[in-house]
């Protein structure tokens, strides 16, 4: 677990300017909000940007092993020891960090505008750990396809697999959300309401760390057995 803690923290220390771009972004949207704060302007905050922190842990998961590889940062480190899940699970871990402080900064600030407006905003901070547990399974399923798709293609697959349910729902048909957590997820917060979220959000967080965790095995699995002393061009 070291290991992976280190590659985490160290992945996250080369994506700073992102990170810290990210923040001053969602801190500036919220002083933006707070000048006229209703029900109807909180519930639009947390909604889209629950979509930049889904497509921010898909950006930073994606590119991350073809950088790797170009850099040859990768061979050194493997050089050492470090185990090949391990190295997929500190990308991994890298891209949970920077998201997690994207998701905090997200439901804290959804809060306390609903402090500053005299809004009832039940359920939130539960929102904001579904969203988070999404976040890392949506950089989960980027990371797998990365690791035999060139980065353009990893994300049209991932676009792919986790929005699969609601082409079914254009099709007329009822899809099967408790195996898309993140879908599932962002179809609870169109119907969201600041009300108490029940039982529902439990198990999108369930199925969302159960998600990250077969996908995590998947790309484990295979980047085991890819060559990764030749070029990702």
């Amino acid at each position: 677990m070291r290991a992976i803690l280190l590659l985490g923290v160290n992945f996250v220390r080369t994506q700073w300017i992102a990170v810290a771009v990210m923040t001053t972004y969602i801190v500036g949207m919220g002083g933006v909000f707070r000048s006229r704060v209703h029900a109807e302007d909180i519930l639009f905050f947390l909604r889209w940007h629950a979509g930049y922190a889904v497509f921010l842990g898909i950006m930073m998961a994606v590119p991350a092993l073809q950088m790797e590889r170009k850099t040859r940062r990768i061979l050194a480190v493997l050089s050492k020891g470090i185990f090949r899940w391990q190295y997929i699970g500190g990308l991994l871990l890298g891209c949970t960090l920077a998201t997690g402080l994207f998701c905090m900064l997200v439901g804290g600030i959804a809060v306390w505008l609903c402090q500053e407006g005299g809004v009832i905003g039940q359920g939130i901070p539960l929102v904001a750990v579904a969203l988070f547990c999404s976040c890392v399974a949506a950089s989960a399923t980027a990371l797998f396809f990365s690791t035999f798709l060139h980065p353009l293609l990893a994300t049209a697959a991932t676009s792919i697999v986790l929005g699969f349910p609601f082409v079914l729902e254009t099709l007329g048909r009822s899809p099967a959300w408790g195996l898309f957590p993140v879908a599932w997820l962002f179809h609870f917060l169109l119907a969201f309401q600041l009300q108490s979220p029940g039982s529902e959000v439990g198990k999108i967080i369930a199925v969302a760390l159960c998600h990250a965790a077969v996908f995590w095995l998947a790309a484990a699995a295979v980047f085991a057995r890819r060559d990764v002393t030749i070029s990702p061009e």
